[in-house]
């Protein structure tokens, strides 16, 4: 079958209202498509921004309870300046009390040694982790955090 040649001259013209209707119909289409899509971004844009703020409200509520808690060196602190005012009231008692006491009563005075190991809970390395937990932090985060410092989260059970 040989081709057949068609003039241009020899094809209709095409309608231009069906043509800028079918223009109209596709813009109109793709305008309210991406109207919409906009605004589904925008609403869970939203939503995110409000559960970021609502965590870091419970963040800084967090921070604020640890921090309430006194540290291992806060207590040192505290304890070095309570201990010169004990020895000048001790000293002060001394004084006042008779300087002969029998032997037993010294040897009862005595304290006694501390135990050989020290509980986990009371490890100046671990105290931070179990106050966490005290506090409400999940175990598995405060774990992970142990891990991260090279300290065996183990101990926390």
């Amino acid at each position: 079958m040989p081709p057949t040649t068609v003039g241009i001259l020899q094809i209709p013209p095409l309608n231009q209202k069906r043509i800028l209707a079918f223009v109209n119909h596709f813009l109109v289409n793709t305008c309210n498509f991406l109207n919409e899509f906009a605004l589904g971004c925008e609403t869970k844009f939203v939503e995110m921004e409000r559960q970021l703020q609502k965590t870091e409200a419970a963040l800084i509520i967090l921070e604020a309870k640890l921090a309430s808690i006194p540290t291992e060196h806060h207590i040192e602190d505290v304890n070095k300046n309570i201990e010169p005012i004990l020895k000048s009231k001790a000293n002060e008692k001394q004084a006042a009390q008779p300087e002969e006491r029998p032997a037993q009563l010294i040897e009862e005075e005595v304290p006694p040694e501390p135990p050989a190991g020290v509980r986990a809970c009371k490890d100046l390395r671990y105290i931070k982790f179990f106050k966490m937990l005290h506090v409400g932090v999940p175990a598995p985060a405060i774990k992970q955090k142990m891990k991260s410092e090279g300290l065996e989260p183990q101990i926390l059970e």
